[in-house]
C-alpha cells in the first residue's frame, strides 16, 4: 500500500554537518504554535522520493541550530533533497 502525503517543506544538507528545514509558507502554520528555540529536540517526518527501499518514511532527530521565520537550521539528520511531512517536538 503506497500514501500519497503532499510534503511541507524540504531539507537540504550543507558541508558543515548541518541541514536547512525550509518549511514552505502555505504551511508555516505547523511552526506556529510551537515554542522551539536553540537546543529544542526534535522529530523531523520525511521521505527521500530517490529511495529504493520499502519504507515509506523516515523519522530522524534533530537538534534545532537556528530559525528565521519558517526556516530551520538543525543538526543530527542526514538527509538531502527529503521531502518533509511533519516536524514535532521531542521530549
Amino acid at each position: 500500500m503506497n500514501l500519497k502525503i503532499e510534503p511541507i517543506g524540504i531539507i537540504k544538507s550543507s558541508d558543515s554537518g548541518l541541514a536547512d528545514i525550509l518549511i514552505y509558507s502555505d504551511f508555516e502554520k505547523v511552526l506556529g504554535d510551537m515554542m522551539i528555540e536553540k537546543g529544542t529536540k526534535m522529530l523531523i517526518v520525511h521521505k527521500n522520493m530517490g529511495s529504493s527501499d520499502h519504507h515509506q518514511v523516515n523519522v530522524s532527530a534533530a537538534e534545532l541550530v537556528n530559525r528565521k521565520g519558517n526556516l530551520l537550521v538543525v543538526k543530527g539528520i542526514n538527509a538531502d533533497n527529503d521531502s518533509v511531512i511533519d516536524v514535532r517536538l521531542r521530549s
